[in-house]
């Protein structure tokens, strides 16, 4: 099946290499940026915005990847997975063949997991997730959808993570925490105590931030 790319910024390189990694056949990239229409990323032709994958699926392409990344898109990034799901792509996960991922873990669409990153036994993701390079996702952790969990950072035992979260780089969250929903754990936090959902926290005990 012939697949299209959303995004053309540095994220969305990694997903693109990932996802030729595993074999995937990945034919044009879309972006909103008016000034990438015409270019290429990585080899890749952006072929115009959100719009020009009506043109793409009418040509045979029936999957997207998204490539949509950074702190603070969460949001965005869900609402661009319903859109295209609405539009009747498959959203299919990407795994880089490096990375290890455990025979009784779960993961849901659209899901991206980076090269070295693990996902051991019993782990569940939900939709949409970027576990990123390197990223250690111990047993049966339950992430929640759109969330991103930043290179480096390292989830123990049974930690729980809201939907639409992000855990910044190199950040340790400990065996059993739990994280709520819209959550942001700055990068480098030691998480040690359960955090509402909407806080902001960093620093080592992590702490409530401004």
């Amino acid at each position: 099946m012939q697949v299209a790319l959303f995004g053309a910024g540095g994220h969305a390189r990694v997903v693109l290499d990932a996802a030729r990694c595993q074999g995937l056949d990945v034919v044009a990239a879309v972006d909103d940026r008016a000034d990438l229409h015409g270019t290429s990323i990585d080899g890749l032709p952006i072929v115009g915005g959100e719009s020009a994958l009506v043109g793409l699926r009418a040509r045979g392409v029936g999957a997207v990847i998204l490539g949509v990344g950074s702190v603070s898109a969460s949001r965005a990034r869900a609402a661009l997975y319903e859109r295209v799901a609405a539009r009747g792509f498959l959203l299919p996960i990407v795994r880089h063949p490096s990375a290890t991922i455990a025979s009784s873990a779960e993961l849901g669409d659209a899901t991206v997991v980076f090269a070295h990153a693990v996902v051991n036994p019993g782990a569940r993701i939900g939709r949409n997730v970027i576990v990123n390079t390197s990223a250690v996702i111990e047993h049966d952790c339950v992430i929640g959808d759109h969330v991103h969990v930043s290179p480096g950072a390292l989830l123990a035992g049974g930690v729980r993570v809201g939907n639409g979260s992000h855990i910044g780089i190199g950040a340790v969250v400990i065996q059993g925490v739990g994280i709520g929903s819209g959550v942001m754990v700055a990068a480098g936090a030691v998480v040690l105590h359960d955090v509402p959902d909407g806080a902001r926290v960093g620093g080592v005990p992590a702490r409530a931030l401004p």
